[in-house]
């Protein structure tokens, strides 16, 4: 057996090493690598359930040209944009709540003195893995906890009061006193006033 996944290996090496001297001697390409790469991708000797896949992230600036696209709303709903990047922030993110049952909810906390709903849109492309999830952020600064879901191409955002330790127990996470609602639109940031 370990001779055969050493055979295996060295199979794989060697495609790979004729992979890179047929991109090396090929005229600089996209189109050439990407069918090179997915041939190097389809000789793999990991089981399938090992693989990791990681995402390429996404540029600021390509999201924000992409925002630009899509025409801004207007009307006495819209209260703003949400166009700063939470890059700019020190969050800490965690990927489960203590005692959440769902599996789906997701938290960051900060210390940071700004009103959250302009970093919204930015949290929402860099943080969101899955459209299911439910993520909350904590800011200890202003005593608020901002709750963000998704819906039909909007984040649904409510921040609440801060209720001490919610952030260590997903029972007590949202519990304070709701102070505003409002609506991000994901095509380009755009924030409407909701009423509660």
């Amino acid at each position: 057996m370990k001779g055969q996944k050493m055979k295996t290996i060295f199979v794989v090496v060697c495609l790979i090493i004729i992979a890179a001297a047929i991109i090396s001697l090929l005229p600089s390409g996209k189109k050439d690598t990407d069918a090179i790469t997915k041939e190097a991708e389809t000789v793999s000797t990991e089981p399938a359930a090992k693989m990791e896949t990681v995402e390429p992230t996404s540029d600021p600036e390509s999201e924000s040209e992409s925002a630009k696209e899509v025409e801004h709303r207007s009307g006495d709903e819209i209260i703003g944009i949400s166009e700063k990047d939470i890059s700019d922030l020190h969050l800490v993110y965690y990927e489960s709540v203590i005692d959440d049952v769902t599996g789906k909810w997701r938290l960051s906390v900060m210390s940071e003195d700004v009103d959250i709903q302009d970093y919204v849109y930015s949290y929402y492309n860099k943080y969101f893995k899955d459209d299911t999830e439910i993520h909350g952020i904590v800011n200890l600064s202003s005593n608020t906890t901002a709750r963000i879901n998704y819906a039909s191409g909007m984040l649904f955002v409510t921040e609440y009061s801060y209720v001490d330790g919610e952030e260590h127990d997903a029972k007590l996470l949202y519990s304070g006193t709701p102070i505003k609602s409002y609506i991000v639109y994901t095509d380009n940031g755009d924030i409407e006033k909701s009423e509660e």
